[in-house]
């Protein structure tokens, strides 16, 4: 990524010579602004904190009791008491905070951590947040988002900010480093009143299952993506009819040609593994005791990262499939986060989850059986055990 990085300049170098001096000293000016701005807002000084700095902060940990009504009004009730413990753990001396920034991957600069897909970095953050609940610790995120429709419920509480203030946000860097993806270790966690900072997957973390309303507690829709998601909803017709999500995941190397082995439908053509995939939804149909429509059909809704398996379930008239209009795009761009939270939302409403599970031949230690993205639907959904069918395609 680095030396694409290096190309894209020198090629744009060459073509724009004549304002190559112009643009550097328009950069000299407004990097000048931007550091001016920021030791501004930076305490410069060795001095403990004032009063009233000190009140400032406890104002912002804390989340305003505005805040917690109005999430109240959109939260589960049976989420109340995990969003109250949160709360009261805000408040903490000890703080913990989980980074991930993928905003800047593909950039000319930046700090960089493609990380995994949404499935694998939010699972793992949700079981680590839930061990720092129990450990009665402040949680903040630096999680960078890249319009893709999801926001913090509590950003004055939850949103970390770097004592480098837009200093880093312009240079795209952080006063921290978690790249070694080290200190996986509950137990020392908050072990002083220093901020511990972890990486959202951390290599020697071994996950856990969570509450699937701390999901919700952190996160929200915005406005322009709920919009979306409603279209779909009404489309698809997902709160009257009973659908069977379907997430058929054929792998990025399949799918995108990236080279990381990641090969989910292999050992067969893509044609059989969209059949199988469709008898295994049946039968998970059948199991929840979902019956066919008048004409004989049964209603499904496919998520898959493979445009051609979407053209296949164009032309198939045996079944009601829905898809989204959305082309699917490498999780490993920022960009393609969008069209997979579309995905995911939509699955968390149908009436179950048929998912392809991986062939035995595939080889990482790191690689979830079942895939993170559909355990992820599932449980925000709030699904029980018989709403998620594993499909062996092979």
């Amino acid at each position: 990524m680095g030396s694409d990085s290096v190309r894209k300049s020198l090629r744009i170098g060459t073509e724009f010579r004549p304002w190559k001096q112009l643009c550097v000293t328009l950069s000299l000016l407004v990097s000048t602004f931007v550091l001016m701005l920021s030791f501004i807002q930076q305490d410069t000084t060795l001095m403990t904190k004032s009063s009233l700095r000190r009140s400032l902060d406890k104002v912002q940990r804390i989340i305003s009791q505005e805040d917690m009504e109005e999430a109240r009004l959109d939260l589960p009730r049976k989420c109340f008491s995990l969003l109250e413990q949160l709360n009261h753990c805000q408040d903490s001396k000890r703080k913990i905070v989980f980074g991930c920034h993928r905003k800047w991957c593909g950039g000319w600069y930046g700090h960089c951590e493609e990380v995994n897909g949404i499935g694998d970095r939010t699972q793992r953050m949700l079981s680590m947040a839930t061990d720092a609940i129990e450990k009665c610790l402040r949680i903040e995120l630096d999680y960078p988002q890249s319009q893709n429709g999801i926001e913090y419920r509590f950003p004055q509480s939850l949103e970390y900010r770097d004592e480098w203030g837009l200093i880093a946000e312009f240079l795209r860097f952080r006063s921290y480093d978690v790249s070694d993806r080290g200190e996986g270790n509950v137990d020392l966690w908050g072990a002083s009143e220093r901020t511990t900072f972890l990486h959202f997957t951390p290599l020697e973390y071994k996950w856990h299952k969570y509450d699937p309303c701390l999901y919700h507690i952190i996160f929200k829709k915005s406005e322009t993506f709920q919009t979306e998601l409603d279209y779909y909803s009404n489309l698809f017709n997902l709160e009257k009819e009973m659908v069977i999500g379907i997430h058929f995941r054929t792998g990025d190397m399949t799918a995108f040609g990236v080279d990381n082995q990641d090969i989910r439908a292999q050992g067969t053509t893509l044609e059989k593994s969209y059949e199988k995939m469709l008898s295994c939804a049946v039968d998970q149909a059948s199991k929840l005791q979902i019956r066919p429509d008048s004409n004989g059909k049964y209603h499904f809704f496919l998520a898959t990262d493979n445009q051609k398996v979407k053209d296949m379930a164009k032309q198939d008239e045996r079944f009601v499939i829905y898809m989204t209009s959305d082309v699917p795009s490498p999780y490993l761009k920022a960009s393609g986060d969008r069209t997979a939270y579309h995905d995911l939302y939509l699955l968390s409403m149908t009436h179950g989850i048929t998912v392809n599970v991986l062939p035995e031949m595939f080889h990482n230690p790191l690689a979830e059986r079942v895939s993170t993205f559909s355990k992820l639907a599932w449980n925000i959904g709030f699904m029980n055990d018989e709403q998620l069918y594993e499909c062996n395609i092979m």
